[in-house]
Parts: C-alpha cells; sequence; structure tokens
C-alpha cells in the first residue's frame, strides 16, 4: 500500500474504531506497512498497548483485520 492509503487506512481506524495512533507507531505503519491484514491489525492494537492475542473483543479484532483487508485488496 502507498503511505497515502495507509494514512487513509489509519484515519478510518481512528474515527470508526477508536484505534488513533501517534508518533513511532503511526510512522512505522505509513513508511513500512506489514504486508498481511492481520499483521498489520496486530501492530494496530499493540500500538494501543493491547495485546492482539488475549484481547477478547473478537468482533473488535475482527474489524479491524477486515477494515485493513479491504484497504489491501484495493490497493492491490
Amino acid at each position: 500500500m502507498t503511505s497515502e492509503a495507509v494514512e487513509t487506512l489509519l484515519r478510518e481506524l481512528c474515527v470508526e474504531l477508536g484505534f488513533c495512533l501517534h508518533g513511532e507507531v503511526y510512522d512505522a505503519l505509513v513508511d513500512r506497512p506489514p504486508a498481511s491484514p492481520e499483521a498489520f491489525a496486530r501492530l494496530v492494537f499493540s500500538g494501543e498497548g493491547l495485546d492482539f492475542d488475549s484481547d477478547a473483543r473478537s468482533g473488535l479484532k475482527q474489524a479491524v483485520v477486515d477494515r485493513v483487508a479491504r484497504h489491501m485488496d484495493a490497493s492491490a
């Protein structure tokens, strides 16, 4: 994904799902986005101080993965 596409995705994740990343985590995702939706989602959770594996909100985790996948597919 281009840096512009990642920034659009990160804005959506903030506004619609409450994951508002800042600083180094934001910059790292924009500069070097992971290749898979789940890897991207894991970094989003980590950037918020959350553990993807132990977080009990499976619906929220899936919503983040799905949103990332849609943006990745659109950028392909």
